[in-house]
């Protein structure tokens, strides 16, 4: 009896140890920011405070967002890169991010070869395709010389021609794409999924011909439901004077979000900010 209750209380002992060294390790951070030393002093203070804070903000989002419970104790466990990680996949655009990380480490290669070929070549396709590449990862004036070098090469790629205009649109070289974009819209008005319409209704708005902005938004609009495009045609309406359809139009975005999927809410995420930020200048 003696001896089962001295091998009781040895494990009980080893258990507490265990529970206390886990505890130590899950909050050593949160207990950093209360300690001064002579190593650490203010600043290790100020990091403590800093993880703590961030740690906090990113379990209150997932709780809030209703994301699964494991993702608390991943932030809580594995701190400060629990919470980093949950940050990056979770709160951040994740889609958009991970994404367009993706490309700068894969699209480096594709880039070369594509340069290569088009060199070799010569041909309006091959610089064509490497504009497109470019395009891909917004190097704006590297995709400009490419397809200006299409259309060199082919004065009737349609293609190149197009895309050209979409470059200069983010230029805001509007007048310039709209030379470009008028005629193709002439010859094919369905042209890349009605993409086309779209960047002709930029042209429009950023050439202050806010009427044709509005027909053609709501044109594309109607067979497309693109988050970043209602908030443009909210702000035309609004740029247009139209302060009540431009609140309608925020307030259905805003709608719209709420019942999306969790996926197109992070993907979203920055366009439905600015649509709550303009909203509410409107009160």
């Amino acid at each position: 009896m003696l001896a089962r209750n001295g091998n009781g209380k040895k494990h009980s002992h080893r258990t507490a140890l265990i529970v206390h060294e886990g505890a130590r390790f899950m909050f050593a951070p949160f207990f950093a920011i209360f300690q001064f030393d002579a190593a650490g002093g203010f600043v290790s203070w100020l990091f403590g405070l800093a993880v703590l804070g961030f740690s906090i903000w990113m379990v209150v989002d997932c709780w809030q967002r209703g994301n699964a419970t494991w993702w608390i104790f991943i932030i809580l466990f594995f701190q400060p890169i629990g919470a980093l990680v949950y940050f990056v996949t979770q709160y951040w655009d994740s889609t958009r991010l991970e994404h367009g990380l993706w490309q700068r480490l894969t699209i480096g290669s594709r880039i070369r070869d594509v340069k290569a070929r088009a060199h070799y070549l010569d041909t309006s396709t091959a610089f064509e395709e490497l504009g497109d590449l470019y395009a891909s990862i917004r190097k704006w004036s590297q995709a400009e010389e490419a397809y200006r070098a299409a259309l060199q090469r082919d004065a009737g790629n349609l293609d190149a021609q197009v895309r050209l205009g979409y470059v200069l649109v983010e230029y805001g070289r509007a007048d310039e794409s709209w030379s470009l974009l008028g005629p193709a819209y002439q010859k094919n008005p369905g042209f890349d999924d009605d993409k086309l319409i779209r960047h002709l209704a930029r042209c429009q708005a950023m050439r202050g011909n806010f009427v044709d902005a509005r027909n053609l938004y709501e044109y594309f609009l109607r067979k497309h439901t693109y988050t970043e495009v209602q908030l443009e045609y909210a702000r035309v309406l609004l740029q247009a004077g139209d302060r009540e359809a431009g609140r309608k139009a925020l307030e259905e975005l805003i709608r719209d979000a709420q019942h999306a999927p969790k996926f197109a809410q992070r993907r979203d995420r920055r366009w439905i900010r600015e649509a709550r930020r303009i909203e509410k200048t409107l009160v």
